[in-house]
């Protein structure tokens, strides 16, 4: 047994040399053969940020051998784009590079000092440049703040708010402000009337439902209305502007 294994050792010792230039020589047929090069790089789910930008933030280029594109370290350059909320890279051998992005919608704009959008997370991922929109819902009260300070609480109670502003589109009511007034206190602001909408907090369908009702008994006559407080059970309380002269 012991001469067996002798005669084994003396074998792989004489062909190590040989297996490992044979190694390095297969390694470099795939590093320099023109073959891997890539030729197309294709970028998907892109909108607010065009493909050739996601390419030059990826560090990627045409001609550059596949085996030498590593997916991860892409995705996390990738992930730094403010509009980019997930990536995925993936190599199509032998010549081909694709890119999958999802990107970030804005669903509501807090101010403090400069203008923000948020997403449907709760997430401040983007100040607002010169000639982007502004047509989205203003956050303002004691959460809006708090959410710029990371505050957990605060994230949760705006990702609900930005849940019922989905309900509401639904609906086909648009809205121009979202305030926290108190913990339990939220008052909308319809873009289409100048009337206050105090909702509290919770029940958001059913309190929709009450609201729709009302807003049929009072169509074309909403100017009169100054606020109406869904907050209480099973009622809608109407107040109504004073006459003019």
């Amino acid at each position: 047994m012991m001469a067996l294994l002798l005669i084994a050792g003396a074998l792989l010792y004489r062909l190590s040399g040989p297996l490992a230039i044979a190694a390095r020589s297969t390694r470099d047929f795939f590093a320099d053969n023109r073959y891997f090069a890539v030729r197309q790089i294709e970028v998907h789910g892109g909108d607010k940020v065009g493909g050739d930008e996601i390419v030059a933030a990826a560090g990627m280029r045409q001609g550059m051998n596949i085996w030498d594109v590593d997916a991860v370290a892409i995705e996390k350059k990738i992930a730094k784009h403010p509009w980019v909320r997930r990536v995925l890279v993936r190599r199509d051998f032998p010549r081909r590079v694709v890119i999958d992005v999802e990107e970030r919608s804005p669903k509501a704009i807090v101010g403090v000092g400069k203008l923000y959008y948020i997403d449907a997370d709760a997430v401040v991922f983007k100040e607002v440049a010169s000639g982007e929109s502004i047509k989205y819902p203003m956050l303002t009260g004691i959460y809006a703040e708090g959410l710029m300070r990371g505050d957990p609480a605060a994230r949760q109670r705006i990702r609900d708010a930005i849940r019922l502003t989905d309900l509401m589109a639904q609906r086909s009511h648009t809205l121009s402000e979202i305030h926290f007034e108190a913990p339990d206190r939220l008052v909308v602001y319809p873009t289409k009337f100048p009337v206050a909408w105090r909702l509290g907090w919770g029940d958001w369908e059913e309190k929709l439902a009450r609201l729709d009702r009302l807003l049929e008994l009072w169509k074309g006559n909403e100017e009169r209305l100054a606020s109406l407080d869904m907050s209480f059970r099973d009622q809608v309380v109407a107040r109504l502007r004073g006459k003019k002269e």
